[in-house]
């Protein structure tokens, strides 16, 4: 009896033994930066690797927000100029219209017709030479993103819009695409406000009974042209549908844009098309000019919707800022070093900093669309501190990051297991390549009402996300931490 008994101990022994070891073995393949502080009575709540640097995604964007909001403030604006090159007479423009952007990170469609209206305003009807675009504000903008490399050529997607001072709709282009009359029929497709000249529209939808969907839209850039390529199918009883997807050539995209809208003002245009990179002629005049909504404005879509074309065009307009001269190109890597003029006084004045902790973080873009940016846990509560300590600028910054309680989009996640989104506000990352990462960094209230900050990041294989498993992990341990130190 005492031999089956000590035997099946030593099974159980042996059985737990394995079980400890593949959990430990599945959690060495995650790596975690953790931390939680409390601001009002500086202290830390909380802390695992929290000098550990890890890909951080999106959350890079709280650099950059916060890098622009101390620099200009949040009434700032950005301009979009219209200069002519010859001269007016009796409506009629002798030479060429020149359309200069000075980098309006939301240079959209309902902007382009402001634009417009002033050319109306100002009497032109008829221009009888060529439509510039040109691009000397920034130069060319060197990249070193594997999607927004692989984006010149063609793309599914629409968050790697490619960076120029003259990009508009976040370097995207609109379909829409509405189910036919009856099943069977072909669904209308159309691009968004107009069809362009340099955009081609390749193949079909079907239009099939019910309200599902299965659509699928690729871009890719051949000879100057967009080639938008459609198929699937769409539900008779469905609701029309809008898809964006990133151009291969921007700057062209704007300029036929701007050619449809002057033709829809009535506004006629004799010569074609042209973008240049030179700066602007001594001799060109300045006809109207445009400007942007305050900068709160960007700032609240840029961390709302998570949007890299936002933060990188912004990094982009704090590196001209800084030059006294136009440059030929940009490397948006170089550009992005400038987020430290903000950071390193932060690192100077921290309640957070652990001794020896090694170096600075790694930016290569201001977005976090990108792998080789390396951030940790401290790195983002020291930055969350000192935006805690900007008197000036704090309530817009801590204004600006998500409230899920408040948001339509998070509300499927405010549940009993979620208490502690309902007194947070932050923002969150995710990639799925060549790691799985999910991140999140914000401010908290605790119990007692002191503000508190928090930033935790999981990195992991991509084999470790099946089905969602490492988000639910991650969600899962953040509400262990709410519930243990907030």
């Amino acid at each position: 009896m005492k031999k089956k008994k000590y035997g099946l101990l030593n099974y159980l022994l042996i059985f737990f033994y394995f079980v400890c070891a593949t959990v430990l073995a599945n959690e060495e393949n995650i790596q975690s930066s953790e931390l939680m502080v409390d601001l009002t009575h500086p202290k830390i709540l909380y802390a695992k690797n929290e000098q550990l640097r890890l890909i951080p995604a999106s959350v890079t964007k709280l650099f950059i927000a916060a890098s622009v909001l101390t620099h200009w403030g949040d009434r700032h604006t950005f301009s979009t100029q219209v200069y002519i090159r010859g001269h007016i007479k009796a409506g009629i423009l002798y030479g060429d219209l020149v359309f200069y952007g000075l980098g309006d990170p939301e240079f959209t469609n309902e902007k382009i017709w402001s634009l417009i209206n002033n050319l109306q305003h100002i009497g032109l009807n008829k221009i009888t030479g060529y439509l510039i675009v040109n691009t000397s504000y920034f130069g060319k903008v060197i990249l070193n993103d594997p999607d927004r490399i692989l984006a010149k050529t063609h793309s599914s997607v629409a968050y790697n819009g490619l960076l120029t001072s003259s990009g508009t709709n976040f370097g995207n282009i609109a379909v829409t695409i509405s189910p036919g009359l009856k099943v069977g029929d072909a669904a209308i497709v159309k691009i968004i406000p107009y069809a362009l000249d340099n955009v081609v529209l390749k193949g079909s939808v079907h239009t099939i009974s019910g309200k599902n969907n299965t659509i699928q839209l690729n871009r890719v850039t051949q000879n100057k042209k967009e080639i938008l390529i459609i198929s699937g199918q769409l539900g008779v009883l469905s609701k029309p549908l809008t898809l964006y997807r990133s151009v291969g050539d921007p700057n062209l995209t704007t300029a036929n844009l701007l050619v449809a809208f002057l033709k829809k003002s009535g506004i006629s245009l004799k010569g074609h098309v042209k973008v240049e990179s030179r700066p602007l002629l001594p001799t060109d005049r300045l006809l109207t000019q445009l400007d942007s909504d305050p900068l709160i404005h960007s700032l609240q879509d840029m961390l709302f919707y998570s949007n890299n074309y936002i933060a990188d065009t912004l990094m982009l307009d704090l590196w001209r800022d800084s030059q006294t001269k136009l440059v030929a190109s940009v490397e948006l890597s170089d550009a992005t070093q400038l987020l430290f003029n903000n950071y390193k006084p932060m690192v100077a004045n921290t309640h957070f900093l652990i001794k020896n902790a090694g170096g600075l973080p790694l930016f290569k873009n201001a977005s976090g669309l990108t792998p080789l940016n390396r951030v940790s846990a401290q790195d983002l509560i020291i930055l969350l501190e000192g935006m805690y300590k900007n008197k000036r600028d704090f309530p817009i910054y801590y204004g600006s990051l998500v409230v899920p309680g408040q948001q339509k989009i998070w509300r499927g996640m405010m549940t009993a297991q979620h208490p502690w989104m309902q007194w947070s506000s932050f923002k969150t990352g995710h990639i799925s390549i060549p790691k799985s990462v999910y991140t999140i960094a914000g401010y908290f209230r605790l119990q007692n009402g002191d503000l508190g900050a928090f930033a935790v990041l999981f990195n992991a294989p991509p084999e470790k996300d099946k089905n969602g498993s490492l988000f639910k992990q991650f969600s899962q341990h953040l509400d262990h931490l709410f519930q243990m130190y907030s």
